[in-house]
């Protein structure tokens, strides 16, 4: 539906087959209705106005041309007309609904307004944090790039050690935003075993966020572009490259304003001085690699060697940044097909980049790698906890995931066709009732958590994703 600038869409025939006046609202895709439903919590959108825009749908995906009228959404969920509009117009800003002009005035063609839902602006969801960010930045000299010295790569073994930091060591991360501890003492599930993990920090700098990830997944995925085209040209593959802040950013597809340059460059140097130690490896990991029992596992993630002043383009923000050997190796295996290792980062947590909340991001993180291979997974409250925020405890966690799920509670539904429509339409069974004690934990309940449906019963989870055939969930599980 469009409509020329300054011009009303003519919408009079709805007034005169259906009687609607404006304001009207239109909501006809069900999978933008599915992430609008996993938006909003993350943007601290409260439940009632979160069930206003799903009776909106439901109503809209009853209606000719997928639009109905404010005053009947108004009749069917018991709210003023205003209230509705105003609900809107605070959708509208955060990028969900767009407001155009129309009319369904016959007579005089009077102008109204007519509110679309359409695909979330996810770059809202950064603002929040990027402001919290800038008020705390430390303002440190930049000084002027030189050139380095090409550093002799060491050719490891082939684990994927950028996804162990994102699948597992994530869960060594800060989870505390005030927390200033240097060093944090923590167990991770890395495959079947629990393992104690040393995260340490040095330079001067807290240990890093687990939000700071996201600019680790962008900088990675910046470095990968960087060794395929030096590959492509038979140019040295080294560990120390000089890497554009606002390169990260477009990765990210965040804005390039000061507010998000220095939230990414606090968060750079955070995880340039965060360190994981892992004194006793998991037994699996040992027989795989022909490993003793006193071997260790020493990972730095990345470390930033100068802050510069791009020549080329002044003001404009470079990071020398030099990465492990063994994220190197990976790279440059996943370019030569000879790594199974998911590497695709930005596409593969896409969901996980676009949450405000802790415990949804760690979910997200664990879930996005390990459905790309399979398919369901059944596991209990301590596994869910092990993989999700091992920091927390067991207690703490059940409390917390339980408004996580209540957050994102769903009705169970089925496809039926619909004779009036001439196509299929979502039954949802009313019946369904969710169960929590008297502590707020959750007892049953089904939740959508960014693309991923969990299902709790009887203290145990059922995750099987929502498959996009486009994804790449769908593509890895069907190769």
């Amino acid at each position: 539906m469009t409509n020329k600038k300054g011009e009303a869409i003519d919408l009079i025939h709805l007034y005169e087959k259906f009687g609607l006046n404006a304001p009207l609202v239109k909501f006809e895709d069900s999978e933008i209705q599915l992430k609008i439903n996993r938006f909003l919590p993350s943007v601290g959108v409260t439940s009632k106005k979160r069930e206003m825009v799903n009776a909106i749908f439901d109503i809209c995906e009853k209606s000719s041309e997928s639009i109905t009228s404010l005053r009947k959404v108004s009749e069917s969920f018991g709210l003023s007309v205003n209230t509705i509009r105003s609900y809107l117009k605070e959708m509208e800003q955060f990028g969900v609904v767009e407001t155009k002009v129309c009319t369904t005035d016959p007579v005089n063609r009077r102008r109204g307004m007519i509110y679309v839902f359409k695909q979330p602006n996810l770059t809202a969801m950064f603002e929040k944090l990027v402001e919290e960010d800038s008020k705390n930045n430390d303002r440190r000299p930049i000084v002027q790039i030189e050139d380095v010295d090409l550093i002799n790569q060491h050719e490891l073994t082939d684990i994927a050690f950028c996804d162990l930091i994102t699948t597992v060591l994530f869960g060594a991360l800060r989870f505390n935003r005030k927390g200033n501890s240097s060093k944090i003492e923590s167990h991770v599930l890395w495959g079947p075993e629990r393992v104690a993990v040393e995260t340490r920090s040095g330079k001067g700098e807290r240990i890093a966020l687990l939000f700071d990830l996201k600019y680790y997944i962008g900088t990675i995925t910046v470095l990968e572009n960087i060794i395929k085209e030096r590959m492509r040209n038979g140019e040295v593959v080294t560990e120390t490259y000089n890497i554009p802040l606002n390169a990260i950013l477009n990765s990210l597809r965040l804005p390039k304003t000061g507010g998000h340059k220095n939230s990414a460059l606090m968060a750079i140097r955070r995880l340039s001085g965060t360190s994981f130690h892992i004194r006793q490896l998991p037994k699996w990991f040992l027989h795989r690699y022909g490993m003793t029992s006193n071997s260790a596992l020493h990972l730095n993630i990345l470390t930033l060697r100068v802050e510069g002043e791009s020549s080329e383009a002044p003001g404009s923000i470079v990071l020398q940044l030099q990465f492990p050997p063994e994220t190197i190796t990976q790279i440059k295996r996943q370019i030569d097909g000879k790594s199974e290792a998911i590497h695709e980062l930005t596409r593969m947590y896409s969901n996980a980049l676009t949450t405000s909340n802790s415990l949804i991001f760690g979910f997200n993180l664990w879930t996005s790698s390990y459905f790309s291979e399979k398919g369901m997974a059944v596991i209990d409250w301590l596994e869910m906890k092990d993989r999700t925020a091992p920091q927390l405890s067991l207690t703490e966690f059940k409390k917390s995931f339980s408004v996580v799920l209540k957050a994102n509670h769903v009705k169970p539904s089925t496809m039926q066709y619909d004779q009036n429509l001439g196509r299929e339409v979502e039954v949802k069974d009313e019946s369904y009732e969710s169960s929590y004690n008297s502590q707020g934990v959750a007892i049953k309940e089904l939740s959508s958590i960014s693309n991923i449906r969990v299902s709790l019963e009887d203290g145990q989870f059922v995750l099987i994703p929502d498959i996009d055939a486009t994804s790449l969930i769908f593509k890895n599980l069907f190769q």
